[in-house]
């Protein structure tokens, strides 16, 4: 499904409390849809952006039914260089949802937020209009990371991720240096994300776990976590 170019997609989470990563995972692999793993694990790290009202949070928090999520995307370490960032704008309709990804200039995180490169990217004409746009109106508020495994369905028509170790790190003013990171009190998080066509594999999928869905945003735990 796509709205205006945008591919949409429906996601389900799950959030199972006392469930140890190894039994997640022995699920997920022994589970009846065949599961196989899709992508070699690899560490996932977040720069999320909001207003300085936290506008974006408040609408998460709130259930707004069309909203977005602002953030800078990268693999591996979260400090040192960042040679392949990406810029993203994960936009929800209802209960589908799509993303835009642009690219970033590299920059480097060495226990202070990389403010230069983010005034930088918002005039840097190798950046999406659309992405820059978006950028001049917010600020960095945020930065997570956790580790993510990969998988789908033998069909292929559902995909499903495992997220273990989540942390976030919180700062001050815009440019200010990063506190540590901090674990979350949500410590693993199951997701399934499908085409809309493709709900009756997904529910199938869903109802042989032995909990329910239930919704999720790493964005807010952290924000919710260290601010609120």
């Amino acid at each position: 499904m796509q709205t205006d170019g945008l591919k949409l997609r429906i996601e389900r989470k799950f959030v199972p409390e006392g469930l140890s990563v190894d039994d997640a995972l022995s699920l997920v692999r022994q589970h009846p849809a065949v599961f196989r793993e899709a992508y070699p694990p690899r560490w996932v790290n977040n720069l999320y952006f909001d207003t300085p009202d936290l506008r974006l949070y408040r609408e998460h928090v709130h259930g707004v039914s069309h909203r977005i999520k602002v953030r800078i995307r990268w693999y591996g370490q979260f400090d040192g260089r960042i040679e392949r960032p990406a810029f993203e704008i994960k936009r929800r309709f209802g209960t589908t949802s799509g993303k835009e990804v642009f690219d970033f200039p590299p920059f480097s995180i060495n226990g202070q937020l990389p403010r230069e490169a983010i005034v930088a990217a918002r005039n840097c004409e190798q950046l999406a209009e659309a992405a820059r746009l978006t950028l001049n109106e917010l600020n960095p508020v945020l930065g997570n990371r956790y580790r993510r495994f990969y998988f789908l369905s033998a069909d292929g028509t559902v995909r499903l991720t495992v997220d273990t170790d989540l942390q976030f790190c919180g700062f001050g003013e815009f440019g200010g240096r990063l506190q540590g990171m901090q674990p979350a009190a949500t410590r693993l998080v199951i997701e399934l994300k499908y085409d809309p066509v493709n709900g009756d594999q997904a529910a199938f999928v869903a109802g042989q776990f032995p909990f329910r869905p239930t919704r999720c945003s790493k964005y807010v735990i952290g924000i919710t976590q260290l601010f609120a």
